[in-house]
């Protein structure tokens, strides 16, 4: 029994060095194995703020207005062009069918017939109840309105849905308003305002009259001339 205890105890004396140098070792020599180093992480890129916000987009620049070319002259307010009518806002010229209205429509021929106009509209005007369009007109030698209104067979259209400036503007450069009529013809006769007697008719004497002119016997005009 004694003998036994002995054995073992030997056996873990040695197990107990064995390890005990086995620490040693591996205290004293460094491991091979190197630790894998730490990942880095990237920094965040920085969020770039602009120190002035970009400028808004600039809008096209709208045309003044719709050139077109016209076709037909309708009267002296009213033609056609790129297949629509088209009435001039603020005038009224005198209907085609009186004397006035064909002198206006001859106006309107040698301003516009065959020639690249400008139109303007008015905001919130658009067409008449004729379905015709409501547009002021400009030509290279300035508005139509305007060079119409000087004419007798156009005035100003105080109806119209014009800009009220405008109008004003247009009753300004109106000398005389608007005539359809034709003018009064005149005779010889009534024109002639001169007081020699010798320019006017006198009758001369017939069979009957006793050899004098008329009017001679009562102190008419004839009885002033040299026959009497």
């Amino acid at each position: 029994m004694r003998t036994a205890y002995k054995v073992w105890s030997g056996i873990a004396a040695g197990v107990f060095c064995l390890v005990a140098i086995g620490d040693l070792s591996n205290n004293g020599t460094p491991s091979t194995t190197a630790a894998a180093p730490a990942a880095v992480t990237a920094p965040a890129p920085a969020t770039y703020a602009p120190a002035v916000a970009a400028p808004a987009p600039v809008a096209p620049t709208q045309p003044d207005g719709d050139t077109v070319t016209v076709s037909d002259v309708i009267d002296g307010e009213s033609f056609v062009a790129d297949g629509q009518k088209i009435r001039v806002l603020g005038i009224d010229a005198c209907e085609v069918s009186t004397y006035g209205g064909k002198q206006a429509k001859e106006t309107a021929e040698t301003f516009l017939e065959g020639q690249q106009v400008t139109l303007r509209a008015e905001p919130g005007v658009e067409k008449d109840k004729n379905g015709r369009l409501l547009r002021y007109v400009d030509l290279s030698s300035g508005d139509f309105g305007t060079l119409a209104v000087v004419y007798d067979h156009t005035g100003v259209d105080s109806a119209s849905e014009a800009d009220p400036t405008y109008l004003s503007d247009l009753r300004s450069a109106d000398p005389n308003g608007r005539t359809c009529s034709a003018p009064p013809s005149t005779s010889s006769s009534s024109s002639d305002s001169s007081d020699d007697d010798d320019d006017v008719y006198v009758p001369l004497p017939r069979r009957g009259d006793n050899g004098l002119p008329d009017g001679a016997l009562t102190g008419g005009f004839c009885a002033k001339k040299w026959w009497c």
